[in-house]
């Protein structure tokens, strides 16, 4: 039942359902609209048998009622709100217009985010409620906040802002927990529309420390400019304890949520195969850099599919870093980023490596051509049982790609592709290549062994040098030739 109070701000009435008692509510009088701490004092039971009022000012103790079928609001100088007489629909629910929570008929306020409902005018509010990014608060903010009234933390930003003075706020595309992307206008470039990255930090420590990370995925969108397949960059900007990265808006939805939208159904193998190309080359050019620069969160999220309905660009380069210059460095544990089911055992350890992408991409083609999501190296166990059974689901004319598949979702990281260029030149020659012609003395060698057989010419790419000795190797090496130390998984 609900209990009439007066506004600390405003000075007038509303309504606060007995369950308020400890939380806040957001007067919703037009020209207030503050957020109120209702005070922790027991609510009365508000409606008596009669169809009585009680009311009760905030921070006082509550008011004897007033005579049966009278309210004491008009004494209190408050405007008269009816209340809905005792079982008139109280068990009829709707969903909060906020945060979706259900509400029973009559409620003035949402118990789970504190949104103020407002009266049933039959018109659509000016701009919906911001909800705090915080898991643990999630309460509803008015748009024009900037920092959440209940736990202080920033506040997406709202519709209609300008930032810096020039780039127009037009919606929200995504929120988590250490940011927020936003379609906006560019009001200095003919209207363009663009994509803002905005990164959420309540503590300026922390800030410090992530702003560094928002930079340097500025520095690896800029270097991959010429790759088509790659989103440009128009800005970074960073003022105070704010940072926005401007980017290309790119029309269309991810891979992931095109394929929960049409219950899971795979594209087809061609297109598969096309994107899986596409990837190989940005993938190639990142792990070509020096140091190395591993993405750790290639999957179908982070695909877009385009309005062609045929080409995808990469998003989301914030996980991107590199493996480490210096001894110590690439012996050190990196921040542990990764999506389970796309990322390889040394991963999870925290050792990424170039060929940790590799598991990742041959993760996101089988969820792409299958429709299922990976397992991991338990999926390749699985692959192998299909492809020994010729009868088997998957088709005669694709089974080099389930094989490719398998391949590079081992688990020991020397018996995946060697490189992204490799990778790709079994996708274009549709095949899986298993022996390899020495260049020196024509011996025919097992794919990916390090050095031939007959003369011991380099067959495959450098490694980083070896932890003990300093000495490059050959990728597929599992111990030092100079020093014969094993080499660690993951450097």
């Amino acid at each position: 039942m609900p209990t009439v109070l007066r506004c600390p701000h405003c000075g007038k009435s509303l309504q606060v359902p007995e369950q308020a008692t400890g939380k806040s509510v957001r007067c919703p009088h037009p020209g207030c609209n503050k957020v109120i701490k209702v005070a922790d004092l027991e609510i009365p039971q508000t409606v008596g048998a009669a169809g009585t009022t009680r009311s009760v000012t905030l921070g006082a103790s509550p008011k004897a009622s007033a005579p049966a079928g009278k309210s004491d609001t008009h004494a209190l100088g408050l405007d008269q709100t009816p209340t809905p007489p005792p079982g008139s629909g109280d068990l009829t629910q709707s969903a909060c217009p906020a945060c979706k929570a259900v509400l029973l008929s009559g409620a003035i306020a949402c118990m789970d985010c504190g949104y103020m409902l407002q009266p049933d005018t039959g018109a659509e509010p000016e701009h919906r409620p911001t909800l705090c990014p915080n898991p643990a608060c999630g309460v509803a903010n008015a748009p024009q906040d900037r920092n959440c009234q209940r736990c202080g933390s920033p506040l997406p930003t709202a519709p209609g802002t300008v930032l810096h003075g020039r780039y127009r706020v037009e919606r929200q595309l995504a929120v988590g927990g250490f940011g927020a992307v936003y379609l906006a206008t560019d009001l200095k470039d003919g209207n363009r529309l663009v994509a803002i990255k905005d990164m959420i930090c309540a503590d300026a420590q922390e800030f410090n420390i992530r702003v560094n990370f928002f930079r340097r995925e500025a520095e690896i969108l800029r270097s991959l400019q010429n790759l088509p397949i790659v989103p440009r960059v128009f800005d970074f900007i960073q003022q105070g304890q704010t940072a926005h990265l401007v980017l290309e808006y790119i029309r269309g939805r991810d891979l992931f949520q095109i394929m929960e939208k049409n219950g899971n159904k795979p594209f087809p193998l061609d297109l598969v195969v096309e994107w899986g190309k596409s990837v190989c080359d940005v993938l190639a050019f990142m792990h070509s850099q020096s140091p190395p620069l591993v993405h750790r969160d290639l999957k179908p999220d982070n695909l877009m599919l385009l309005e062609d309905q045929r080409h995808i660009q990469m998003i989301d380069f914030g996980t991107a870093r590199d493996v480490g210059r210096s001894k110590r460095s690439r012996l050190a544990a990196k921040t542990r980023v990764f999506t389970e089911g796309y990322a390889p055992p040394e991963q999870i350890m925290g050792k990424p490596e170039p060929r940790s992408d590799l598991f990742a991409l041959a993760s996101t083609m089988y969820h792409l051509a299958t429709g299922k999501a990976p397992g991991g190296v338990a999926t390749a166990r699985e692959l192998a049982v299909q492809l020994a059974d010729s009868a088997g689901p998957i088709p005669a004319d694709y089974r080099w790609l389930f094989e490719l598949i398998r391949t590079n979702l081992a688990e020991d990281v020397n018996a995946r592709y060697c490189s992204a260029k490799e990778f790709k030149a079994d996708l274009e020659k549709k095949q899986l290549t298993l022996e390899v012609e020495c260049p020196n003395c024509q011996a025919t060698n097992k794919v990916r062994e390090p050095y031939c057989c007959q003369c011991a010419e380099a067959l495959t790419d450098p490694t980083p040098p070896c932890h003990h000795c300093g000495q490059i190797n050959r990728m597929g090496s599992r111990w030092c030739i100079h020093c014969g130390n094993r080499l660690v998984i993951g450097h």
